[in-house]
């Protein structure tokens, strides 16, 4: 008998304590800042050029101070999309068929047009002449785009 109580108490403070640190776990998380959207972007490579819908774009920006090499070892990408877990896109990275590179914002962001940063960062890691797949070439122009978008989309818009 003794026992059988012993075991309803149990019982009872589990009951009793169970949903509170469920309720204190929902609470902390409730108080988090959310994230901003674009604020840690994931890379969609392709290997065949992209153009998204004109309705889709909210500017496009001609890349003619860059180039980037080819790989020798597997077929180079011809796009990368950039986007965020909840498969939210920011922007399109393409070549054309003569190799002129494109970047498409989906979003609206105050890029300057010559993107003077993301030339030096290209530069800097030497895209135009590095050909290991997936990081070199138009993945090397890729991670320093991502930098970059990543930077811009966080700062918040002067009004």
């Amino acid at each position: 008998m003794i026992a059988h109580h012993k075991w309803i108490i149990v019982m009872t403070m589990l009951l009793i304590m169970g949903p509170t640190p469920t309720l204190a776990n929902e609470a902390v998380t409730n108080n988090r800042l959310e994230s901003e959207p674009f604020s840690d972007l994931n890379l969609r490579f392709s290997n065949r050029p992209l153009i998204p819908p004109d309705h889709l774009i909210a500017q496009s920006i001609l890349l003619t101070d860059l180039t980037v090499a080819s790989s020798f070892v597997a077929p180079s990408p011809q796009a990368v999309i950039f986007e965020n877990d909840q498969h939210q896109r920011l922007a399109i990275l393409s070549t054309n068929k003569t190799g002129l590179l494109t970047l498409f914002l989906l979003e609206s962001l105050p890029l300057d047009p010559k993107l003077p940063t993301l030339v030096q960062c290209a530069n800097n890691r030497r895209c135009q002449t590095d050909r290991t797949p997936l990081t070199g070439g138009l993945g090397c122009l890729a991670f320093c785009l991502k930098e970059l978008l990543e930077t811009v989309a966080s700062t918040p818009i002067p009004r």
